[in-house]
């Protein structure tokens, strides 16, 4: 077989494939055993009529045709590997000759990964600041940990104001009559929380328990309910009872409740210290990715679109993911932020284009840096994965023996190696 490339702009390459006569001559014959066993010709059994009689029946385009579906793949992917080409799309594919004794020829374009042009490695002058956990955010801790174990109890003054929860009864109306959705009972709604739509809770101010009164609000223009989308609204609320949130006091009896310390001291220590571990990852975090953003942003190369639109797609579907995580569709968030698929695509566009930059960059460094990831790094990695899911034992070992997924571990793992190089340089520096 022989292949000629040529590079063309924007990342795409022109090639020519030729494959011998002779190799073209056994896919005919192996397209027409093939094709023989699977079709009926009168007075033969199948499989057993002579090439003649099945060409006469069924045509010889026939036997050329299948023959040209499986020797065509094969050869392509021969010569792109000969070439050590790395396309990023299936390939634009003309037939030249596809002729029993000729050799078959076919041609055609495909884009590839482009060049990268590597700028600086280091010398960017970042560093790596620890911000000091505050006495301030110890306390805000204590503050959230009260908060979970805060209860309601009834407040003696019985009236409304911004922070109390309201035990309410209520119901709208539009045009004086009911909608639906639109009533509730004994519903305990915390007053400034924004849960009811903008005029509602702040309707409540100063209503005291066994009030009744009528609240006139007006539904938001995006409201997710079509029917109720800016319209006004007349709400009937009966006040049942106000209450207000009661904290406990922070001393060693509450940090026996909320921690495995007998004292309020142990406990803000051991606060003091997670917070310290937490801005220690974050600052190593912001560190390594200011570097590989850095590294990133001194290359030169040509991001291809359609990277970038499998890129987006990949967003997507995370996002959906997320979405549906939280119990939404994507449907349900079109509908209810009037975002459509087009505006999700312009979107998520920069930061994937800067993704794809991003990950084009990295392997060229450890392309030109000479990093590999051998086979034992592979098995590492698995076992890793083991230790952190033993009960996924049967999938992880069944995605162990996948050699694509074990393709994309290695690519997974190359850019890790390439992040822990930059950052190496970098800390040296």
């Amino acid at each position: 077989m022989k292949a000629t490339w040529d590079k063309l702009e924007k990342n795409w390459m022109q090639f020519e494939v030729e494959v011998e006569a002779s190799e073209f001559s056994k896919s005919i014959e192996a397209a027409f055993r093939k094709m023989n066993q699977q079709v009926t010709i009168p007075g033969f059994r199948r499989g057993k009529a002579p090439r003649a009689i099945f060409e006469r029946m069924y045509g010889k385009e026939a036997l050329v045709q299948e023959a040209v579906e499986q020797l065509l793949p094969r050869a392509y992917g021969d010569a792109v590997e000969q070439a050590q080409i790395e396309p990023i799309a299936q390939p634009e594919i003309e037939l030249v000759q596809a002729e029993e004794g000729q050799p078959f020829i076919f041609k055609g374009k495909v884009q590839v990964i482009p060049d990268v042009t590597l700028g600086r490695l280091s010398g960017f002058g970042i560093e790596k600041t620890v911000p000091e956990v505050t006495d301030e955010q110890v306390e805000e801790q204590l503050s959230a940990l009260r908060e979970r174990l805060a209860t309601l109890v009834t407040d003696e003054a019985g009236e409304v104001v911004n922070g109390s929860f309201a035990v309410i009864d209520f119901e709208g109306f539009i045009d004086g009559e009911p909608f639906e959705g639109g009533k509730g009972e004994s519903y305990t709604l915390e007053i400034g929380s924004g849960t009811f739509i903008p005029g509602f809770e702040e309707g409540l101010v100063g209503a005291k328990a066994g009030e009744t009164r009528e609240v006139n609000v007006t539904f938001p223009e995006e409201y997710h309910a079509a029917h109720l989308a800016g319209k006004p609204a007349v709400f009937k609320v009966t006040v049942q009872e106000v209450k207000k949130k009661e904290l406990p006091e922070v001393n060693d009896e509450f940090a026996q409740q909320v921690s495995p310390f007998k004292t309020v001291e142990e406990l803000r220590a051991d606060i003091k210290n997670r917070l310290t571990e937490a801005a220690q990852e974050n600052a190593e975090r912001e560190f390594r990715s200011k570097i590989v953003e850095a590294v990133t942003n001194d290359a030169t190369v040509e991001v291809p679109e359609v990277m970038v639109s499998d890129k987006v797609h990949d967003m997507i579907h995370d996002f959906e993911h997320q979405l549906a995580q939280q119990g939404f569709t994507l449907e349900m968030w079109h509908q209810v932020t009037g975002k459509t698929h087009e505006d999700l695509h312009t979107e998520f566009g920069p930061r994937a284009e800067q993704a794809v930059k991003t990950d084009l960059v990295l392997a060229a460094v450890a392309k030109q840096e000479g990093l590999t990831v051998s086979e034992a790094d592979i098995e590492a990695e698995f076992d890793r994965l083991l230790a952190m899911y033993p009960r996924q034992k049967a999938d992880i070992e069944r995605l162990r023996k996948n050699a694509g997924y074990r393709a994309r571990v290695r690519e997974d793992l190359l850019v890790q190696k390439a992040v822990e190089h930059l950052v190496t340089l970098n800390a040296a520096a």
